[in-house]
């Protein structure tokens, strides 16, 4: 996890800014939101970890040659960015008793968002029209998760509702003079949040399945079963598609391809790749894993079964 502990220290800054920030909000949303961020704080061990999010000015750094400070900045107003959107997504998929805290939450860390980024791009710049279109994809992406397969269909698609924390890449490289590469830098984060997703989803399955979220690995399931999308799934198909039939390994075999994809694109992004590259190795040794005991089982499995039963 190189392209982490790196810029350990840089994260520690980034996250202290936005306590600060967040402290001042008005009460009682302090605490509140204090609280909400601690959940994705990735100094803290109990946390969930969207490195991307924060990560991506400082794995630009190298090709735009911005400041540090520069890049906190950016990476600050993706912590606000993360934070509206995850609320956004938890009242769409809850019937919360606190959807009112929640949303007026949001609408501060979403200002709080603006104010960053509006000390950098005058409303001129471009980088507004980017936004825009970050924010288009994400709205689209979240009212079609039950309408659209996307991981059958345009595959990328699937990163499009994560869409808005590219501006901190996009911003990166318009502020170093790199609009030209705006759209590979973009291709290359959607491939890295493939990946991502796949993995988030090879997770959350279980939980997808019962709350009836849009999950890629269902998807997977269902095309090899040549059926539409989760029609005839239940926990027991899945669990016979992954243990006994291998779906795992072939699903394993799509994010291999989007990081081999990554690791021909120029520029090369080292600290995006190899993030990519950690979660597909993930997926790879879990798939593995699963493989060995299938073998085990296909040579009678006594040992395999003593291995897993008898502790």
């Amino acid at each position: 996890m190189e392209w982490y502990f790196a810029y350990k220290e840089e994260l520690e800054k980034v996250f202290r800014q936005a306590e600060e920030r967040t402290a001042t909000f008005p009460v009682p949303f302090q605490q509140e939101g204090l609280d909400y961020l601690a959940r994705f704080n990735p100094l803290r061990e109990d946390s969930t970890r969207n490195y991307i999010c924060y990560l991506l000015p400082f794995w630009l750094q190298e090709l735009t040659g911005l400041s540090p400070e520069t890049c906190r900045k950016l990476s600050l107003g993706n912590v606000f960015v993360m934070a509206h959107y995850l609320i956004q997504d938890d009242v769409m998929d809850t019937a919360a008793d606190n959807r009112k805290t929640q949303l007026a939450l949001s609408q501060l860390f979403y200002t709080e968002c603006l104010n960053i980024y509006q000390e950098l791009f005058p409303a001129t710049s471009p980088f507004w029209s980017y936004a825009r279109t970050y924010v288009d994809e994400w709205a689209v992406s979240v009212i079609s998760e039950g309408t659209e397969d996307y991981f059958q269909g345009e595959r990328n698609k699937v990163a499009l509702k994560a869409s808005p924390l590219k501006m901190a890449g996009t911003g990166a490289l318009l502020l170093a003079d790199h609009a030209d590469l705006i759209q590979t830098v973009t291709h290359m984060t959607d491939l890295s949040l493939l990946v991502l997703q796949m993995s988030d989803d090879w997770a959350d399955w279980s939980e997808d399945l019962v709350e009836h979220s849009y999950n890629c690995l269902l998807s997977h399931i269902s095309a090899e079963q040549k059926t539409a999308y989760c029609e005839g799934l239940g926990p027991q198909q899945i669990q016979e598609a992954i243990y006994v039939r291998g779906a795992l390994a072939s699903y394993v075999d799509i994010a291999n391809q989007a990081v081999q994809e990554l690791e021909t694109m120029e520029p090369s992004i080292h600290g995006l790749h190899r993030f990519a590259h950690s979660i597909a190795t993930e997926l790879s040794e879990e798939a593995a894993e699963i493989e060995g005991g299938r073998s085990h089982l296909r040579r009678g499995g006594l040992d395999y079964w003593l291995s897993k039963n008898m502790k």
